[in-house]
């Protein structure tokens, strides 16, 4: 019997494991939906999640993406397949629900991170995986659509540890079996595949053209990127000369097919087309990288900097104020943890999630009993006002005052600063004729004519429209 060597299995189930933990959040958005408010038995979550992400991929070999609300579109039939009693508002929500869980919605739209169990030598050690499934991207004109990241696309093809390059050699590899077997049915699914393939290859190359677009100094351009920029063009050259040689056997099948198998040669016919095209244009954008590169580097390299560079906040602060005695660096710790970890929002790209959220309504406030520990704790007056009492009895008392003929507000306002009247009762004055100017069922409004006076409000504390004033004599 022969003996395994100890590194072997170990990397093995590690290397498993990543890809079984990469499927966690799937799993959890089907697990965790009793807790949810909804009634959503019948319905499998992670097969709306799986249909989402194929819509996705689908459009997004279009080179645009899915909105949020065409995604909901598509998913709600199946929503009604599931559960044919829900009402169309209710399979609505089923569906944004879905597309909410795979942008992680419940946790800000952070990443999903994905523990598990690694073997390094001797020692097992606690890893952790961070990955998007969905993510939001603006096109040129302002819309905003939802694109699958690149591990969606691997959990989607279920290749998970097989690098891109060696997937596509392999998909090209069956489908040209599959092909010559005269198995047409086989080799359309396969296509398929191999589009999902030439999608993420084409991700990947944009990721790395991106990062250098946007900062050159997040890239080793010089032994990573021109590397694997070497290894993309001989890799798509060979994928270019492989696609011509399948278009060339679909095209002769394709002639002496009969029936039966035309539609499914012309809809084979076109997948791989696509992935020529594709493949094609991402030969013509590697070709000028370098150039573009050395391009960015010399306008980010020479664009105008602040004279003074911001600190390293790791080098030059935390580990300066590790090395101070405890005393000090208590007294410096809640400015420290406000600089490293100051509150970051994540982007709100869609206005209208933006609006609901603030539109929500307000939690129920628990009402129990305070704690013993917590007792100590200053009780404050909500009902504190900013005005009081004795300003509001003031304010009636100017309003009575006012002559019963025409007068600016401007003008009264002078008069009364000029009284000694405090600023603040000159404010609630205002905000009180504002809350009568428009407004017919104040009850104020039948002892009052106010109107606009056309001409600006000049005043040291108050801009706007002037105001005409007219307090009404009864009629006996």
């Amino acid at each position: 019997m022969s003996e395994v060597a100890p590194d072997n299995w170990q990397d093995a189930v590690t290397r498993r494991l990543r890809t079984l933990v990469r499927l966690g959040p799937l799993h959890r958005i089907e697990a965790v939906k009793v807790h949810r408010d909804d009634d959503l038995e019948g319905i499998d979550l992670r097969a709306l999640c799986l249909r989402a992400l194929d819509l996705t991929i689908e459009r997004m070999g279009l080179g645009t993406g899915m909105t949020h609300d065409e995604l909901c579109d598509e998913l709600e039939p199946i929503v009604g397949r599931m559960r044919p009693d829900l009402s169309p508002a209710e399979r609505r929500g089923v569906a944004e629900a879905a597309v909410l869980d795979l942008l992680n919605e419940r946790d800000r739209r952070r990443e999903f991170r994905e523990r598990y169990a690694a073997f390094d030598g001797e020692r097992v050690v606690h890893r952790e995986i961070c990955l998007r499934l969905l993510r939001e991207s603006e096109l040129g004109d302002g819309t905003i659509v939802l694109k699958a990241t690149t591990e969606a696309i691997n959990i989607y093809a279920g290749m998970l540890e097989y690098p891109v390059e060696d997937a596509q050699i392999a998909e090209e590899a069956v489908l040209r079996s599959q092909i010559h077997r005269g198995l047409i049915a086989d080799a359309v699914k396969t296509a398929q595949r191999y589009r999902m393939r030439s999608i993420e290859y084409e991700q990947k190359i944009q990721a790395y053209l991106e990062t250098a677009r946007r900062d050159v100094t997040q890239v080793d351009w010089i032994h990573e990127v021109l590397a694997f920029l070497a290894g993309a063009r001989a890799h798509l050259e060979d994928r270019q000369r492989h696609d011509h040689d399948l278009l060339r056997s679909i095209e002769d099948r394709l002639d002496a097919a009969g029936d039966s198998d035309a539609g499914a040669l012309a809809r084979l016919r076109d997948t791989v087309e696509e992935c020529y095209r594709r493949h094609m244009q991402l030969h013509g954008r590697i070709i000028p990288a370098n150039q573009d590169y050395l391009r960015e580097q010399d306008r980010q390299v020479f664009r105008p900097r602040l004279a003074a560079s911001y600190p390293d906040l790791e080098a030059d602060v935390l580990r300066t104020a590790l090395e101070l005695p405890a005393g000090a660096l208590a007294a410096l710790a809640d400015g420290l943890l406000a600089r490293f970890q100051p509150p970051r929002p994540p982007p709100q790209l869609r206005l209208c999630t933006l609006i609901d959220k603030l539109l929500a309504p307000r939690r129920a406030s628990d009402d129990t009993e305070v704690a013993p520990e917590l007792a100590d704790l200053e009780t404050v007056d909500a009902t504190r006002t900013y005005f009081t009492a004795d300003d509001h009895a003031v304010v009636e008392d100017l309003l009575t005052s006012l002559p019963p003929q025409e007068l600016l507000l401007s003008t009264w306002f002078a008069e009364l600063r000029a009284d000694g009247v405090e600023a603040r009762l000159l404010r609630l004055l205002g905000l009180r004729l504002l809350a009568l100017f428009g407004n017919p069922d104040d009850p104020l409004a039948r002892r009052y004519s106010i109107r606009s006076s056309g001409r600006q409000f000049i005043d040291p504390d108050f801009s706007g429209d002037d105001l005409v004033l007219l307090r009404k004599v009864p009629t006996p």
